[in-house]
């Protein structure tokens, strides 16, 4: 019978240096904390320097006094208001880059800020933020040389970057994601929790890691609903994705253990559990309402060698070293926690495993697929090397995705790194 896993393992706080570990082990790049030096002259005509900052948690945002996100501004001052005791520091940047929608003079900014939003917190003179004359702090932020995971040019207005105690980059957030979105405040209690409210969020009932929006220049995908799952199972689906060709280069054998990571009603498990046999094919998803589906349809088709999981975003939940082959199929865009995912399934892959992606083919156009739901072999790459894997084969003749396949980076000794 299929076998139903809700036990989750606790990995308190490996979790939370693991990239920071690879960026030293394995050659991954890794955020320069925002210096403190640089300096920026501030609204009311001081000199001022990150620096004047240090030890706080930095929410930094370009802002605009005629933009259709303008009431931002109240939120920001919330924000203000609800975390500054405890280390908060909300600093604006005025910005005139974007539609022309900060025409004022810096005078004129700060009394429309103060009469119509009450604002309290610290902003700098006005400033641009892209292209060449961009200032000091937002080519930092920006450069995919200095901010590697949250890089990429800003797009417009109330675009908000969350910097630590330490100077790193935690969290990105588009103009759209409100000041006091449960995304925005989430990642701001976490950027002020000790060390202690960070081991309590990863054990069992607690929420984790906040999740990230934007990952190494590419917007993060929402997962698709379970109420979706029809389309998994259309009839054309052979025919649009070769699925069978697919799984034969899986190069599957009798008595391995594989994972279905984001397995949705089964599609791809049930494949992988009958050219198993007697291994252990693990249905892994994030959705209680999916794992049911597959349960159905493995009872029906008489395959009992499935063992679901319902896993947490940031976690598999998958036993240590229990694997020898993951796959991913077309689900890695969605994760909200990449870095943490990756890490779960290295500690869940046996020496030598491998783990496989799929991903439509976003140099492709003809790819009837929504963009965020793309991906290019190119950043896959970029994204799965940052994070302890590398790229030893690919298949090239599906008609519309990449199929990539990694191993574990081995780690180098001490003496080396």
């Amino acid at each position: 019978m299929v076998r139903l896993t809700r036990e989750r393992s606790a990995h308190p706080l490996r979790l939370l240096t693991f990239a920071a570990v690879l960026c030293s082990v394995v050659g991954g790049v890794c955020a320069a904390p925002l210096p403190g030096g640089l300096r920026f002259q501030t609204i009311d005509g001081r000199e001022a320097a990150l620096s004047d900052y240090a030890g706080k948690v930095l929410l930094i945002v370009n802002v605009a006094s005629k933009c259709g996100y303008t009431p931002q501004y109240a939120g920001l001052q919330v924000l203000h208001e609800r975390y500054a005791e405890r280390g908060l520091v909300v600093l604006a940047f005025p910005c005139d880059d974007f539609g022309g929608q900060e025409p004022g003079t810096e005078r004129e900014i700060a009394a429309f800020c103060e009469a119509e939003y009450g604002v309290a917190f610290p902003m700098a003179a006005k400033v641009s933020v892209k292209g060449e004359s961009a200032h000091a702090v937002y080519r930092h932020l920006t450069d995919a040389a200095t901010n590697p995971r949250f890089h990429g040019g800003v797009r417009w207005n109330f675009e908000k970057f969350l910097v630590g105690r330490g100077g790193e980059v935690l969290n990105r957030f588009r103009s759209r994601v409100a000041p006091t979105s449960d995304e925005v405040i989430a990642s701001v209690e976490w950027a002020l929790a000790d060390e202690a409210g960070r081991a309590a969020a990863y054990a069992k009932g607690g929420k984790g890691p906040p999740p990230v929006a934007e990952y190494r220049g590419r917007e993060v995908a929402r997962t698709m609903h379970w109420k979706g799952a029809p389309w998994l199972m259309r009839e054309v689906r052979e025919d649009e994705e070769k699925t069978s060709a697919m799984v034969r280069q899986l190069g599957l054998r009798e008595g391995v253990d594989v994972a279905d990571i984001g397995c949705g009603n089964g599609y791809h498990t049930l494949m992988m559990a009958e050219r198993i046999g007697g291994g252990t094919a693990y249905a892994v998803d994030i959705q209680p309402e999916m794992l049911e589906m597959l349960e159905g349809r493995a009872r029906k088709a008489g395959i009992d060698n499935i063992e679901c999981v319902e896993n947490r975003f940031w976690d598999t939940d998958l036993p240590e070293a229990s694997i020898d082959l993951a796959l991913l199929a077309d689900v890695y865009h969605e994760f909200s926690h990449p870095e943490e995912m990756l890490a779960s399934l290295r500690r869940a892959l046996r020496p030598g495993g491998r783990l496989v992606l799929l991903e439509f083919r976003e140099e492709d156009p003809r790819v009837p697929i929504k963009p965020e739901h793309k991906m290019s072999k190119a950043q896959v790459e970029l994204e799965l090397e940052a994070n302890g894997f590398r790229l030893v084969g690919s298949y090239d003749e599906l008609p519309w995705q990449h199929m990539m396949f990694f191993e574990a980076a081995p780690e180098p000794d001490a003496d080396d790194s």
